[in-house]
């Protein structure tokens, strides 16, 4: 298989201990994901200045997000809820970007003490008049649908302000997701403009996400953002522009970090059906609102293995079939993965299947349609030891549980 972690996990004793489907995580691959970017900062002088915050919407489960609590990054949240359950597990680093919010999640949030990106000048005025600790914003720079303090805003912004004799801690700018390491480069300048000429006394400045991942490849070196061009153009801007050095850089970077840190394992249950309409492979899953491929037709690689968890070997146009990957249930949308795949025709009832790059959206967004369980989480620590963190619920319950302890996979 492409990805080297996935060699070393005993994908056959999680199969049998665990089962299908199964979403397994690399603990190893997320410390050498942050590592990528940590060092990429350091070699040009900007590791006390940039800080990392990876959002915990995309992979909600806070054992598959521990080393990044230990590699010393921060969550960002949305919800009381999420930080109610990350505290119970030991997470203390955080930034907020709640989207739109009522006065009394802006004084939770205010009371927890932590930066928190309101959306709207309605909220900001909000927070000043009840002499918030901090006052942080979220910018639409793209005059989106999305939340955020449009950038035909930012006077009126700055004139209450100083209206009420404060300035901003942080302003944190949306610019889209998926974008390419120049497109990222390009909109450096335009944030640092938007510092510059509206809150030059802020003390830190929020890149955000949006930095873009390849699904399609397999090799690892294309998959993930060159940050170590773009942090040589931030710094390059940042002193063309006299952007003072105490000024901080906040990142939210999700998919580069996590995707290709979690696979999902399914059964097969038939050899390939063929019809009048089409050829299907079913699986013992079903469907996932996956932004990268429902929403956006991004391709996620698969790999077929057999009873014994060995890959069968798999070449577009040898011998196989292209098939559409169906989930269990009868609904006509239930599909893994949109489109169709190239199938070897060794693939049978007692085969496996492979989902790679599953590590950001995936589990956190699995549907469960007509009682169908969700599937079960695993993580696999730098030790190679298996450990089941999410069980999937028994027939009378169909709940994921999120254990309060992670449990040993064993023989």
């Amino acid at each position: 298989m492409t990805h080297s972690w996935i060699n070393e996990v005993d994908l056959k004793l999680i199969g049998e201990q665990v089962g299908t489907p199964a979403f397994v995580y690399s603990e190893a691959q997320i410390l050498k994901n942050i590592g990528r970017v940590q060092d990429a900062a350091r070699a040009v002088g900007l590791g006390e200045r940039v800080e990392l915050y990876v959002p915990f919407f995309p992979n909600s489960n806070p054992h598959v997000l521990k080393p990044l609590r230990d590699a010393g990054v921060g969550i960002l949240l949305q919800l009381p809820s999420e930080y109610r359950l990350l505290t119970r597990f030991g997470f203390e680093k955080f930034i907020v970007s709640p989207g739109h919010v009522s006065d009394e999640e802006i004084g939770f949030w205010d009371r927890a003490g932590h930066p928190t990106f309101l959306s709207s000048l309605d909220e900001v005025t909000y927070s000043l008049r009840t002499e918030a600790p901090s006052i942080s914003v979220r910018i639409d720079s793209l005059d989106s649908g999305k939340p955020g303090i449009k950038y035909g805003e930012l006077d009126r912004l700055s004139a209450l302000l100083k209206e009420y004799g404060r300035e901003l801690e942080c302003f944190e700018v949306y610019c889209g997701s998926g974008n390419s390491r120049d497109a990222m480069i390009g909109i450096i300048e335009k944030q640092f403009e938007i510092f510059n000429t509206h809150f030059p006394e802020a003390r830190a400045i929020n890149f955000a996400g949006g930095h873009g991942f390849v699904y399609e490849s397999w090799d690892e070196s294309e998959k993930h953002f060159d940050w170590a061009e773009y942090f040589r153009a931030l710094r390059e801007i940042a002193d063309r522009m006299g952007i003072p050095g105490h000024v901080k850089f906040l990142f939210e970077p999700a998919r580069d970090v996590l995707a290709d840190t979690g696979v999902l394992l399914l059964s097969v249950e038939r050899a390939v059906i063929t019809n009048s309409v089409g050829s299907l492979v079913v699986t013992d899953g079903s469907r996932m609102l996956m932004p990268s491929a429902q929403l956006r037709d991004r391709r996620h690689n698969v790999v077929f293995l057999d009873a014994d968890m060995a890959e069968i070997p798999s070449r577009e146009g040898t011998d196989g079939t292209r098939a559409a990957l169906r989930g269990r249930s009868i609904l006509r949308h239930d599909y893994i993965l949109p489109g169709e795949y190239w199938v070897p025709s060794a693939v049978d009832a007692r085969s496996h299947m492979l989902i790679l790059d599953v590590g950001a959206y995936c589990a956190t967004q699995h549907m469960e349609f007509l009682n169908i369980p969700p599937a079960a989480e695993v993580l696999v620590d730098t030790s190679g030891t298996a450990h089941l963190v999410t069980s999937r619920g028994d027939e009378l319950d169909k709940w994921r549980h999120l254990l309060e302890a992670k449990q040993e996979v064993k023989p």
